[in-house]
């Protein structure tokens, strides 16, 4: 379940309102986690054939993100997302993957990631990009930050930023393209142990 489902159960008069607390709280901790670790999770619990058994490994339409919010002294969003390698490479020649849905300043959004045909260059490329999903005319303005960990230093480097106005429908904004052979090289900066970390930062604009 999504973080905002489980908001949600929490707000539910259907449950008891401990039993749904403590049962949340498990398994906001166990999102919490790094994947390599849930997995360990599951597979612990089944091994051990209890039958309180909460953690089951799944395979995501849309891909689980990490998601930090602040309030003050800004409207801001922090979204972490991982892909595999194998994720990646599934995407030639030419799909997309898209990760759940996050809302942010009463918008919702996802993200994208892409395999595609570069116009200016003609070569293949990696593509990052940010979708607003609400219908109408909605505007809405936003400040991003878009970054990646990569080798040596394993830091999050080489941030992509500006403004963007979103003015409603599927609207996208491109945050990051980089080519296609220097992503899925042997020797690529961008996979650390098979993963490819992503950070997007949002801000509202006023």
């Amino acid at each position: 379940m999504s973080c905002r489902k489980l908001k949600m159960v929490l707000a539910c008069s259907d449950f008891d309102p401990e039993l749904a607390s403590k049962v949340v709280l498990e398994a906001l901790l166990f999102k919490a986690e790094t994947p390599y670790r849930q997995r360990c999770l599951a597979v612990e619990e089944a091994n051990a054939k209890t039958t309180n058994c909460h953690f089951v490994e799944r395979a995501y339409k849309y891909y689980p993100i990490k998601a930090v919010e602040f309030e003050h002294p800004r409207q801001q969003l922090i979204i972490f997302l991982e892909l595999k390698r194998e994720e990646c490479a599934c995407l030639f020649p030419a799909r997309w993957v898209y990760s759940q849905a996050f809302h942010f300043g009463g918008q919702e959004f996802c993200l994208a990631a892409l395999c595609k045909m570069d116009r200016q260059s003609s070569f293949l490329c990696f593509g990052f990009f940010l979708a607003m999903q609400e219908k109408g005319s909605v505007t809405f303005s936003v400040y991003y930050e878009f970054s990646k960990r990569i080798k040596p230093t394993e830091e999050y480097v080489g941030k992509h930023k500006g403004n963007y106005t979103f003015t409603g429908g599927k609207a996208v904004r491109n945050l990051y393209v980089i080519p296609w052979t220097a992503l899925m090289a042997d020797d690529s900066l961008y996979f650390i142990n098979g993963i490819l970390h992503v950070r997007v930062e949002l801000t509202v604009k006023q």
